[in-house]
């Protein structure tokens, strides 16, 4: 199970890289695993990632994504 969540984390930090790539795309991904945190950010600026709270207040408004959105997307293809 380790080894499979290891290479998954692998995976998802070179994507959240390949994305990052892209003209006018800066990524920040948070990871935790039994309180320890594994981060990556496009860009080596203090102020990135911006706080929640920068985030929430800014303009056009957030899209917010949680797990059961993602669980209700995948079920509506499932059907198809």
């Amino acid at each position: 199970e380790n080894e499979c969540i290891n290479r998954r984390k692998e995976t998802l930090i070179k994507k959240a890289y390949e994305l990052g790539e892209f003209d006018g795309i800066d990524v920040a991904l948070f990871i935790r695993k039994h309180g320890q945190y594994t981060t990556y950010k496009s860009k080596d600026h203090t102020s990135w990632p911006p706080s929640m709270a920068e985030i929430q207040t800014a303009y056009p408004l957030p899209k917010n994504i949680l797990p059961q959105d993602i669980e209700k997307h995948s079920s509506k293809n499932n059907r198809k």
